[in-house]
Formats: C-alpha cells, sequence, structure tokens
C-alpha cells in the first residue's frame, strides 16, 4: 500500500509537471494582422511576412463599417485571435477604414474584452484615437536620414524584469534600428508636454545617449485587456541582416508572446503527443 501511495504521489508530480509546461511546448498564439487594404506598404508586408513563419496570422481587411475579413472575403471576428497586430509606416495618416467609429468601437471593445493589442509605428497614435490616452499627444514625424546611428529602447527601471524583455541584457539599450526608414511614426514626445498616462516601458535612445524626452514603448490596461505601442524609429522590418534588425524582431515576438498569454481569447490545444502522455499519466492515477 505505502509503495502504491508512493508511485501515486509521484505520478501526480509529473500531471502537475506536464500541465505547467503544456503552454510552453503546445500552445499557439493566433494573431490578426490588421489591414486597412489588401495593397501593403514594403515595410508593413515584411513585417507581416515575418510574424506569418513565426506565428498563426491571418491577415485581417478592416472597413469602415467595423468589418474584419480575410483576403479571400471570409468574415471574421477580432475575438477569434489572441492578439490584434496593427503595424503601419506607409503615409503620415492611419487609413480611413480604422478611423471609423464603428472600427474603433469594435477593436477597443475587443481590447476591453480581454484581447490583446500591438500599435507599431505610426499605429501608436491609435490610443488616442480610442480615446485611452488623454494625456500624452503623439507626434508624427517622417523618415529617418541616411546613415542614422543606433536608435532603440532604454528599459525604464519599472519594467527591467518585464517579459516584453525576455533574452535581453536590460542593464544598457536595447538598439532596433541602424539603418534609414522609408516611411513615417509617431511616439510620445514630452517636452512641452505630458508623458503618457500608463506604464512606460522604454524610453528612446539615439546612439546611446538619451533621447529627447521620447516614450515609444508604453503598456496601457484597458478593461480586461492590454495594449503596447511601440514607436519611433524601431520597425525597419526590411532589415534582415543586421543585428538591431534582429533586436527589433526577437522583441516583437516577445510582446506577441506576452499579450497573446495574457489574452482572453488564447486557446491553448495539445498537440497529440503530450495529450497522449497526459491520458497516460491520468490513467496510473485511476
Amino acid at each position: 500500500m505505502r509503495h502504491s501511495l508512493t508511485g501515486r504521489c509521484i505520478c501526480l508530480m509529473l500531471l502537475i509537471s506536464v500541465y505547467m509546461i503544456l503552454p510552453a511546448y503546445s500552445a499557439d498564439v493566433t494573431v490578426g494582422l490588421l489591414a486597412g487594404s489588401n495593397k501593403l506598404g514594403e515595410v508593413e508586408e515584411a513585417a507581416y511576412d515575418w510574424a506569418e513563419d513565426n506565428f498563426k496570422t491571418t491577415t485581417l481587411l478592416v472597413d469602415k463599417s467595423g468589418n474584419f475579413k480575410n483576403p479571400g472575403g471570409t468574415a471574421l471576428q477580432p475575438e477569434q485571435f489572441a492578439v490584434l497586430w496593427m503595424f503601419y509606416t506607409e503615409t503620415n495618416t492611419l487609413p480611413d477604414p480604422f478611423l471609423a467609429d464603428a472600427t474603433k468601437k469594435a477593436i477597443l471593445d475587443y481590447a476591453e474584452a480581454g484581447g490583446g493589442v500591438f500599435l507599431s509605428a505610426l499605429a501608436l497614435r491609435y490610443v488616442v484615437e480610442l480615446d485611452i490616452e488623454k494625456g500624452g499627444d503623439p507626434r508624427v514625424f517622417g523618415p529617418l536620414g541616411k546613415e542614422p546611428p543606433e536608435i532603440g529602447v532604454v528599459p525604464t527601471a519599472d519594467a527591467k524584469n518585464h517579459p516584453v524583455f525576455k533574452g535581453f541584457d536590460t542593464s544598457k539599450p536595447v538598439y532596433l534600428t541602424s539603418m534609414a526608414q522609408e516611411g513615417f511614426t509617431s511616439d510620445f514626445h514630452n517636452f512641452g508636454g505630458t508623458d503618457p498616462e500608463d506604464t512606460i516601458l522604454g524610453t528612446k535612445t539615439r546612439g546611446g545617449g538619451a533621447g529627447g524626452g521620447e516614450r515609444p514603448f508604453v503598456e496601457y490596461e484597458v478593461g480586461d485587456g492590454i495594449i503596447i505601442t511601440l514607436g519611433h524609429h524601431n520597425g525597419v522590418y526590411t532589415d534582415a541582416k543586421s543585428k538591431e534588425g534582429t533586436n527589433l524582431r526577437n522583441l516583437t515576438a516577445n510582446v506577441l508572446n506576452y499579450l497573446g498569454e495574457n489574452s482572453a481569447f488564447f486557446a491553448v490545444e495539445p498537440d497529440d503527443k503530450l495529450a497522449t502522455t497526459w491520458g497516460k499519466l491520468k490513467a496510473l492515477l485511476k
């Protein structure tokens, strides 16, 4: 009886261990890639192509009525995805479908219900369009000049251990760009203004020195959900060769994983191997 009890305890411990590692090895973050039309700019296309190679993604075309469809025309709901990512840099204004009241309501409702939203480059301004950010006034600025110094973010003291910085040395700047960007972007610039109202994850750095008051990397708690912004010149996804380009992709992966794993719409489905192991362990306890 004692050996039987010991065996059952060991099995229970294994069962708990499998349960604890299950999300890490068998769960996939689903990402809806938001687009205002079926034609993407070069940088947007590079970003979304990378996402398609690393996550379960679907491009969601948005119209002025707040409807979401895949490129084939099938209607989809935001709640079918753990994360929505809006990356836009092609012009100095967001596409009209995103500015329509119906679309803003749909995305805000999704976030408040527990979804995760990532807003990159010019899309950082969307927190103002959604009326989430009432204090900071994001600026808009144009392409980065030729041969710029390294640009990136400096983790704030409170964010050094945040999951978005997993794998990075947060005692120094995290450089994300080392080449010119053809496109527009936005950030919070607190000179003459105010800081954004929620949690600043990182301030901007240029060439290793402090930025001019820029706050591109911010996390917002919105109802039961989370919105993260990454603005300034931190979206050169066409750079596939430099260390900074690698940093950008790794940071983006961290953000999408963090948002996905904390999303109310994150579905965990065990693969066959883990499902079989799980079943065998449960059988041993009977």
